[in-house]
């Protein structure tokens, strides 16, 4: 990365009260978290992939190992991801053999998702590689430093978690739009920044996402 590309640590603006703050991005929350999110599902997916399962079936196993007959929409909030992503998600799951839906006997509006045998097979397979995983990227850390890196991404969590931002759309973007009607292109804002999706009846979670289907997770 070229010097000079950002603003430098601690350096003071000359311009004025009224010039912008000086963004670091090595420095901000969003593009660290993304970055090793990134990273920990990179790893995660090389070692999995070799079993059939891609790293965006990975938080729906988790799940589900956890705790079987969620719908579809629970698992949608838990992970989180739009319920469109979890539908294609589960139907590529369905068809690999490792789960199966069905309605729910009291409400038919819900379609509730079960493991298959092969699906419970895989956690003794799986489980060893997000060990291994975890232990890379935290190696060097003593138990104390785990526990407080864990503590404060859960309080990043909390605070984001009621956030009613919605997923970026997959679509054109505003701007994309304007130039296209042969509008003045407006200026923009750079810099890292986690969107939630709105809750539809709650998230860590524990997970990293990547992959067009789904997001994975790394625990």
């Amino acid at each position: 990365m070229p010097k000079g590309h950002y603003a430098r640590r601690g350096s003071q603006t000359t311009e004025g009260d009224d010039a912008p703050p000086h963004f670091v991005i090595e420095d901000s929350l969003g593009y660290l978290v993304n970055a090793a999110a990134r990273l920990l599902a990179r790893a995660l997916h090389s070692r999995i992939v070799r079993h059939g399962v891609p790293i965006g079936q990975w938080p729906f196993l988790l799940f589900l190992w956890e705790e079987e007959g969620l719908s579809q929409t629970e698992l949608s909030r838990r992970i989180p991801i739009d319920e469109a992503t979890t539908v294609r998600t589960l139907d590529r799951m369905e068809r690999d053999g490792w789960v199966r839906r069905a309605r729910n006997a009291r409400d038919r509006r819900q379609v509730q998702v079960f493991l298959t045998r092969a699906g419970h097979g895989l956690k003794a397979t799986l489980l060893p590689h997000a060990v291994a995983v975890n232990d890379q990227a935290t190696q060097g850390l003593g138990e104390t430093q785990k526990a407080l890196l864990n503590a404060l991404l859960r309080e990043i969590i909390v605070r984001l978690t009621d956030d009613d931002a919605p997923w970026p759309s997959a679509g054109p973007t505003g701007r994309a739009k304007a130039r296209g009607a042969g509008a003045k292109r407006a200026p923009t804002v750079t810099g890292g920044k986690a969107v939630r999706p709105k809750r539809s009846d709650s998230a860590p979670p524990t997970a990293v996402r990547k992959g067009p289907r789904g997001r994975g997770t790394s625990r």
